[in-house]
Protein backbone atom coordinates (compact mmCIF):
# COMPACT_ATOMS: atom_id res chain seq x y z
CA UNK A 1 0.00 0.00 0.00
CA UNK A 2 1.26 3.59 -1.30
CA UNK A 3 1.69 6.06 1.83
CA UNK A 4 -0.84 8.39 0.69
CA UNK A 5 -3.29 5.76 0.68
CA UNK A 6 -2.01 5.10 4.69
CA UNK A 7 -2.65 8.52 5.07
CA UNK A 8 -6.20 8.78 4.02
CA UNK A 9 -6.69 5.33 5.64
CA UNK A 10 -5.56 7.34 8.88
CA UNK A 11 -7.54 10.21 8.25
CA UNK A 12 -10.49 8.84 7.83
CA UNK A 13 -10.01 6.90 10.73
CA UNK A 14 -9.16 9.83 12.94
CA UNK A 15 -11.94 11.89 11.49
CA UNK A 16 -14.17 11.54 14.61
CA UNK A 17 -12.35 10.81 17.08
CA UNK A 18 -11.43 14.63 18.40
CA UNK A 19 -14.21 14.34 20.88
CA UNK A 20 -12.88 11.09 22.46
CA UNK A 21 -9.06 11.96 22.34
CA UNK A 22 -10.03 15.36 24.23
CA UNK A 23 -12.19 13.33 26.58
CA UNK A 24 -9.35 10.54 27.66
CA UNK A 25 -6.60 13.73 27.71
CA UNK A 26 -8.94 15.63 30.18
CA UNK A 27 -9.69 12.36 32.26
CA UNK A 28 -5.91 11.58 32.86
CA UNK A 29 -4.97 15.20 33.27
CA UNK A 30 -7.51 15.47 36.17
CA UNK A 31 -5.53 12.51 37.72
CA UNK A 32 -2.98 13.78 40.09
CA UNK A 33 0.14 11.66 39.42
CA UNK A 34 3.12 13.48 40.81
CA UNK A 35 6.57 11.25 40.19
CA UNK A 36 7.09 10.31 43.96
CA UNK A 37 2.89 9.38 44.59
CA UNK A 38 3.83 5.95 42.90
CA UNK A 39 -0.55 4.99 43.76
CA UNK A 40 -1.44 8.40 41.76
CA UNK A 41 0.82 7.20 39.07
CA UNK A 42 -0.31 3.62 38.92
CA UNK A 43 -3.99 4.79 38.82
CA UNK A 44 -3.08 6.67 35.62
CA UNK A 45 -1.01 3.37 34.12
CA UNK A 46 -4.48 1.34 34.45
CA UNK A 47 -6.83 3.78 33.16
CA UNK A 48 -4.06 3.74 29.95
CA UNK A 49 -3.56 0.12 29.77
CA UNK A 50 -7.42 -0.73 30.71
CA UNK A 51 -8.43 1.58 27.58
CA UNK A 52 -5.64 -0.18 25.41
CA UNK A 53 -6.89 -3.90 26.84
CA UNK A 54 -10.17 -3.08 25.62
CA UNK A 55 -8.83 -2.34 21.66
CA UNK A 56 -7.36 -6.13 21.99
CA UNK A 57 -4.23 -5.11 23.49
CA UNK A 58 -1.77 -7.34 25.31
CA UNK A 59 -1.72 -4.99 29.09
CA UNK A 60 0.82 -5.57 31.81
CA UNK A 61 1.88 -3.85 34.92
CA UNK A 62 5.26 -4.80 34.69
CA UNK A 63 7.11 -5.79 38.40
CA UNK A 64 9.90 -3.30 39.41
CA UNK A 65 13.79 -4.53 40.49
CA UNK A 66 14.77 -4.28 42.93
CA UNK A 67 16.31 -0.87 44.36
CA UNK A 68 19.88 -0.19 44.70
CA UNK A 69 21.29 -0.96 48.18
CA UNK A 70 21.94 2.92 49.37
CA UNK A 71 18.91 3.95 47.24
CA UNK A 72 15.88 2.31 48.90
CA UNK A 73 13.89 5.63 48.05
CA UNK A 74 13.13 3.92 44.66
CA UNK A 75 11.27 1.07 45.78
CA UNK A 76 8.49 3.89 46.78
CA UNK A 77 8.15 4.95 42.63
CA UNK A 78 5.20 3.52 40.58
CA UNK A 79 5.15 0.68 38.02
CA UNK A 80 5.91 0.76 33.84
CA UNK A 81 2.90 -0.40 32.25
CA UNK A 82 2.81 -1.94 28.82
CA UNK A 83 0.77 -2.67 25.85
CA UNK A 84 1.63 -5.08 23.34
CA UNK A 85 -0.02 -6.31 19.95
CA UNK A 86 2.21 -9.51 20.04
CA UNK A 87 3.25 -11.61 22.46
CA UNK A 88 6.88 -10.70 23.92
CA UNK A 89 7.87 -13.71 22.05
CA UNK A 90 7.66 -12.04 18.95
CA UNK A 91 9.96 -9.01 19.50
CA UNK A 92 9.02 -5.15 20.71
CA UNK A 93 8.34 -4.32 17.10
CA UNK A 94 8.18 -0.55 16.65
CA UNK A 95 7.89 1.01 19.99
CA UNK A 96 6.09 4.03 21.24
CA UNK A 97 6.98 5.69 24.65
CA UNK A 98 5.98 8.10 27.33
CA UNK A 99 5.55 9.06 31.15
CA UNK A 100 2.62 9.07 33.35
CA UNK A 101 4.04 11.31 36.22
CA UNK A 102 4.12 14.93 36.12
CA UNK A 103 6.13 17.25 38.76
CA UNK A 104 3.34 18.68 40.21
CA UNK A 105 1.91 17.69 44.09
CA UNK A 106 -1.32 15.76 44.78
CA UNK A 107 -3.99 18.57 44.76
CA UNK A 108 -2.69 20.65 41.79
CA UNK A 109 -5.58 18.78 39.13
CA UNK A 110 -8.04 19.65 41.46
CA UNK A 111 -6.71 23.28 42.33
CA UNK A 112 -6.58 23.71 38.35
CA UNK A 113 -8.26 20.86 36.50
CA UNK A 114 -8.22 20.36 32.74
CA UNK A 115 -9.41 23.65 30.61
CA UNK A 116 -10.09 23.42 26.82
CA UNK A 117 -10.39 27.27 24.99
CA UNK A 118 -11.37 26.78 21.71
CA UNK A 119 -11.16 30.18 20.86
CA UNK A 120 -7.70 30.46 21.84
CA UNK A 121 -6.76 26.44 20.44
CA UNK A 122 -5.47 25.78 23.78
CA UNK A 123 -5.65 23.31 26.40
CA UNK A 124 -4.35 23.94 30.08
CA UNK A 125 -3.59 21.60 33.38
CA UNK A 126 -0.56 19.81 34.95
CA UNK A 127 0.72 18.12 32.85
CA UNK A 128 -1.74 18.16 29.34
CA UNK A 129 1.49 18.91 27.42
CA UNK A 130 4.46 17.18 29.30
CA UNK A 131 3.24 14.75 28.44
CA UNK A 132 -0.41 13.44 28.91
CA UNK A 133 -0.96 14.54 25.22
CA UNK A 134 2.21 12.33 24.51
CA UNK A 135 0.40 9.22 25.86
CA UNK A 136 -2.60 10.29 24.11
CA UNK A 137 -1.53 10.08 21.09
CA UNK A 138 0.52 7.04 21.63
CA UNK A 139 -2.68 5.52 22.60
CA UNK A 140 -4.80 6.19 19.66
CA UNK A 141 -2.40 5.96 17.27
CA UNK A 142 -1.15 2.69 17.99
CA UNK A 143 -5.29 1.83 18.09
CA UNK A 144 -5.81 2.70 14.62
CA UNK A 145 -2.44 1.14 13.17
CA UNK A 146 -3.57 -1.80 14.52
CA UNK A 147 -7.49 -1.75 13.39
CA UNK A 148 -6.71 -0.76 10.24
CA UNK A 149 -4.09 -3.38 10.21
CA UNK A 150 -1.11 -0.49 8.89
CA UNK A 151 1.01 -1.88 10.81
CA UNK A 152 3.25 -5.39 9.52
CA UNK A 153 5.17 -6.19 12.78
CA UNK A 154 4.66 -6.46 17.01
CA UNK A 155 3.66 -2.77 18.80
CA UNK A 156 5.16 -2.20 22.01
CA UNK A 157 3.59 0.60 24.12
CA UNK A 158 5.37 1.80 27.37
CA UNK A 159 3.95 4.06 29.84
CA UNK A 160 6.99 5.24 32.49
CA UNK A 161 6.01 6.34 36.54
CA UNK A 162 9.31 8.20 36.94
CA UNK A 163 10.98 10.13 33.85
CA UNK A 164 11.32 13.73 35.95
CA UNK A 165 13.31 12.04 38.22
CA UNK A 166 15.52 10.39 35.07
CA UNK A 167 13.83 7.12 34.72
CA UNK A 168 15.75 5.84 37.51
CA UNK A 169 13.49 2.52 38.24
CA UNK A 170 12.43 2.39 34.53
CA UNK A 171 15.68 2.49 32.30
CA UNK A 172 17.07 -1.04 33.28
CA UNK A 173 13.13 -2.25 32.16
CA UNK A 174 12.93 -0.49 29.16
CA UNK A 175 15.87 -1.90 28.35
CA UNK A 176 15.02 -5.30 28.68
CA UNK A 177 11.12 -4.35 27.43
CA UNK A 178 12.65 -2.59 24.08
CA UNK A 179 15.84 -4.13 23.52
CA UNK A 180 15.90 -5.57 19.72
CA UNK A 181 12.91 -2.77 18.65
CA UNK A 182 13.14 -1.84 14.82
CA UNK A 183 12.06 1.87 15.69
CA UNK A 184 11.17 3.81 19.26
CA UNK A 185 9.25 7.02 19.16
CA UNK A 186 8.66 9.09 22.06
CA UNK A 187 5.76 11.77 22.08
CA UNK A 188 7.03 13.45 24.76
CA UNK A 189 6.75 17.77 22.79
CA UNK A 190 9.17 18.60 20.26
CA UNK A 191 9.83 22.09 19.17
CA UNK A 192 7.83 24.83 17.83
CA UNK A 193 7.10 24.48 13.86
CA UNK A 194 7.15 20.99 13.87
CA UNK A 195 11.11 20.22 15.49
CA UNK A 196 11.83 17.19 16.24
CA UNK A 197 14.31 15.52 18.74
CA UNK A 198 17.04 13.36 17.85
CA UNK A 199 19.43 13.92 20.47
CA UNK A 200 19.21 14.40 24.44
CA UNK A 201 21.81 14.85 27.23
CA UNK A 202 21.91 12.40 29.81
CA UNK A 203 21.09 12.33 33.46
CA UNK A 204 21.61 11.36 36.99
CA UNK A 205 20.52 12.24 40.38
CA UNK A 206 22.10 11.85 43.50
CA UNK A 207 21.76 12.05 47.12
CA UNK A 208 24.01 13.69 49.46
CA UNK A 209 23.74 13.18 53.29
CA UNK A 210 25.71 14.71 55.61
CA UNK A 211 26.16 13.93 60.26
CA UNK A 212 27.55 16.63 62.16
CA UNK A 213 27.60 17.38 66.09
CA UNK A 214 24.55 19.20 67.51
CA UNK A 215 25.42 22.03 69.91
CA UNK A 216 23.73 24.98 71.36
CA UNK A 217 24.68 27.92 68.97
CA UNK A 218 24.84 30.26 71.77
CA UNK A 219 26.75 28.64 74.50
CA UNK A 220 28.33 25.82 73.28
CA UNK A 221 28.91 26.61 69.39
CA UNK A 222 32.55 25.53 69.84
CA UNK A 223 31.14 22.00 70.76
CA UNK A 224 29.19 21.31 67.43
CA UNK A 225 30.01 20.30 63.79
CA UNK A 226 27.12 22.23 61.21
CA UNK A 227 26.23 19.58 58.81
CA UNK A 228 24.79 22.43 56.99
CA UNK A 229 27.70 24.85 56.22
CA UNK A 230 29.26 21.54 55.05
CA UNK A 231 27.13 21.09 52.95
CA UNK A 232 27.07 24.84 52.08
CA UNK A 233 30.71 24.10 51.07
CA UNK A 234 29.98 21.13 49.08
CA UNK A 235 27.03 22.77 46.75
CA UNK A 236 29.73 25.46 45.86
CA UNK A 237 31.85 22.94 45.09
CA UNK A 238 29.82 21.40 42.87
CA UNK A 239 28.49 24.14 41.23
CA UNK A 240 32.29 24.64 39.90
CA UNK A 241 31.44 21.52 37.55
CA UNK A 242 28.74 23.39 35.59
CA UNK A 243 30.14 23.79 31.92
CA UNK A 244 27.25 25.20 29.71
CA UNK A 245 29.78 25.29 26.95
CA UNK A 246 30.01 21.37 26.86
CA UNK A 247 26.19 20.92 28.23
CA UNK A 248 27.05 19.84 31.68
CA UNK A 249 25.21 21.28 34.51
CA UNK A 250 25.28 20.09 38.23
CA UNK A 251 22.07 21.77 40.28
CA UNK A 252 21.21 21.01 44.13
CA UNK A 253 18.04 21.48 43.70
CA UNK A 254 16.45 20.09 47.21
CA UNK A 255 18.16 20.49 50.47
CA UNK A 256 17.15 19.57 53.88
CA UNK A 257 18.60 20.08 57.42
CA UNK A 258 19.04 21.14 61.04
CA UNK A 259 16.46 21.08 64.19
CA UNK A 260 16.24 24.84 65.20
CA UNK A 261 17.61 27.99 64.23
CA UNK A 262 19.59 28.36 67.83
CA UNK A 263 21.21 24.32 67.04
CA UNK A 264 24.09 23.44 65.27
CA UNK A 265 22.37 21.45 62.81
CA UNK A 266 23.38 17.43 63.27
CA UNK A 267 22.04 16.78 59.35
CA UNK A 268 21.81 18.41 56.41
CA UNK A 269 20.85 16.43 53.19
CA UNK A 270 20.35 17.20 49.37
CA UNK A 271 19.44 15.83 45.90
CA UNK A 272 21.60 16.90 43.35
CA UNK A 273 20.72 16.48 39.44
CA UNK A 274 23.39 16.54 36.79
CA UNK A 275 23.19 16.15 32.89
CA UNK A 276 25.70 15.82 30.46
CA UNK A 277 26.49 15.03 26.47
CA UNK A 278 28.17 11.67 26.55
CA UNK A 279 27.76 8.70 28.67
CA UNK A 280 31.73 8.99 29.50
CA UNK A 281 31.11 12.89 30.87
CA UNK A 282 28.74 11.84 33.12
CA UNK A 283 30.69 9.13 34.71
CA UNK A 284 33.00 11.50 35.34
CA UNK A 285 30.92 14.01 36.42
CA UNK A 286 29.55 11.75 38.94
CA UNK A 287 32.99 10.44 39.77
CA UNK A 288 34.02 14.36 40.17
CA UNK A 289 30.77 14.80 42.62
CA UNK A 290 32.06 11.31 45.20
CA UNK A 291 35.42 13.07 45.23
CA UNK A 292 34.15 16.27 46.58
CA UNK A 293 31.95 14.72 48.61
CA UNK A 294 34.92 12.77 50.65
CA UNK A 295 36.75 16.11 51.05
CA UNK A 296 35.85 17.36 54.34
CA UNK A 297 35.86 21.10 55.15
CA UNK A 298 34.17 21.43 58.61
CA UNK A 299 35.92 19.23 61.02
CA UNK A 300 33.73 16.60 62.87
CA UNK A 301 31.04 16.24 60.07
CA UNK A 302 30.87 12.94 57.90
CA UNK A 303 29.14 12.87 54.21
CA UNK A 304 28.30 10.02 51.89
CA UNK A 305 26.53 10.59 48.68
CA UNK A 306 24.37 8.01 46.51
CA UNK A 307 23.08 7.70 42.72
CA UNK A 308 24.25 8.51 39.78
CA UNK A 309 24.30 8.14 36.29
CA UNK A 310 20.95 7.32 35.93
CA UNK A 311 19.56 8.18 31.74
CA UNK A 312 22.18 7.13 29.73
CA UNK A 313 21.89 10.15 26.61
CA UNK A 314 20.70 9.76 22.80
CA UNK A 315 23.67 9.78 20.47
CA UNK A 316 22.51 10.84 17.37
CA UNK A 317 23.39 7.23 14.69
CA UNK A 318 23.04 6.12 11.33
CA UNK A 319 19.74 4.22 12.50
CA UNK A 320 18.19 7.23 14.09
CA UNK A 321 18.63 9.34 11.01
CA UNK A 322 17.91 7.05 8.66
CA UNK A 323 14.28 6.78 10.53
CA UNK A 324 14.33 10.93 11.14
Amino acid sequence: MELSQCKERLDAWFSDKEPEMLSMLERIVNMDSFTNDAADVNKVGEVVTGWLAEAGFHTTKLPKKPAPADEQWMNGLGNVFSARTHSVECGPGVAFIGHMDTVFPAGTAGARPFRLDRAADRATGPGVTDMKAGIVQNMFVARALKELGLMDVPMTLTFSPDEELGSPSTTPILGEQLNGAQAVICTEPGYPGGGVTLERKGSGHMFLEIMGISAHAGRCYQDGASAILELAHKILAFDAYVDLDHDTTVNTGLVNGGTSANSVAPNASARIHITFKTLEAGRRLAEALRAETAKNHIPGTSSHISGGVRLPPLVPTPGVMKLF
